[in-house]
């Protein structure tokens, strides 16, 4: 286990060596900086006093799309305009500006960041394998004491860790950023909501957030997996990163393009993503949360045998 342990070190020197991952982490940093900028410098005068009266024009304006009798909103509109209305209404009622900005405007936005730590990441998956080819270190590595399989699992692993870390601080740099600009008085704040019974709901805004990550999670780890199976298979940093970011991309088109067949439902980028079923609804009405988790696994289990397959079968040091 120690020499395993050795092995995962010695990746994480090579990645934390190199300048180009702290240009990322500062680029990371750099954007919630800048996002928070953009928010603070918007004059949009829902965010100050007199905010009450832009509710009430919008109720009004949703009470008359409610009204409509031309047929063109179907029920699922109507219950989504009635659910803004009462939320509105609860606003003007409790004194509590919906647009205003908090520590939490500033920690749900980089929650949308989760696209950047999935892309910096891919960079290092799909570097994980040219490097050594590209260093002439690959020998070298392969003679030593350390079977391919082990060599293999700590490069995984490392790659894990940096998403992990990215993510962390994408958290925890967001927290203090906006902690430091509106303060850190509305960390307590619910989560304002509609239940499944209609009634107004409050919930914690922490727990919100940390699904909204655990969603994102599970997208980047699909997708660094792919590049690391890339990388391992082709030995090209370049077409690894290449394909992930055009999957990355284009995917969720690729699953809409497709959802008219019954096969399409099988694509990985129609089950990569899983707030439909908490949020919405599924791509095809035969979907379900366990079936995409279950096409997920496989995906996973495939784009690992892949990589073990090319990378202690064949002679990748030649």
């Amino acid at each position: 286990m120690s020499s395993y342990y050795n092995l995962i070190q010695n990746e994480n020197m090579k990645i934390y060596r190199r300048p180009r991952t702290w240009i990322m982490i500062g680029i990371l940093m750099a954007v919630i900086v800048l996002l928070t900028g953009t928010m603070e410098i918007d004059k949009d005068p829902r965010k100050g006093e007199g905010w009450q009266q832009y509710v009430v024009q919008s109720n009004e304006h949703l009470k008359q799309q409610l009204t409509d009798t031309s047929g063109k909103i179907g029920p699922d509109a109507k219950q989504e305009l009635t659910n803004r209305i009462q939320l509105n209404e609860y606003y003007l009622e409790h004194n509590r500006n919906p647009h205003a900005l908090n520590i939490w405007s500033i920690v749900n936005l980089s929650s949308k960041l989760m696209l950047v730590v999935i892309l910096f990441t891919v960079v290092i998956a799909a570097d994980m394998f040219a490097a050594e080819h590209l260093w002439g270190t690959i020998k070298l590595l392969l003679v030593g004491p350390a079977s391919r399989t082990r060599i293999l699992l700590s490069k995984y692993a490392a790659t894990l860790q940096f998403a992990f870390v990215l993510t962390a601080i994408n958290i925890l740099f967001s927290f203090l950023v906006g902690g430091v600009v509106e303060g850190f008085g509305g960390f307590s704040q619910p989560l304002i909501g509609i239940g499944e019974d209609g009634a107004i709901v409050e919930s914690s805004r922490l727990l919100a957030l940390l699904k909204d990550y655990g969603f994102g999670i599970i997208e980047l780890l699909m997708f660094v997996t792919l590049a690391f199976m890339i990388s391992a298979a082709f030995r090209s940093s370049s077409m690894a990163i290449a394909f992930s970011l055009c999957f990355l991309l284009i995917g969720g088109n690729m699953a809409m393009l497709f959802a008219h067949y019954s096969w399409g439902k099988y694509i990985l980028f129609a089950n990569i993503d899983l707030r439909p079923y908490f949020e919405g609804t599924p791509l095809r009405p035969d979907m379900t949360l366990g079936f995409s988790i279950a096409v997920l696994v496989v995906y996973f289990l495939a784009f690992h045998v892949v990589s073990w397959l090319t990378f202690t079968k064949r002679d990748v040091a030649g």
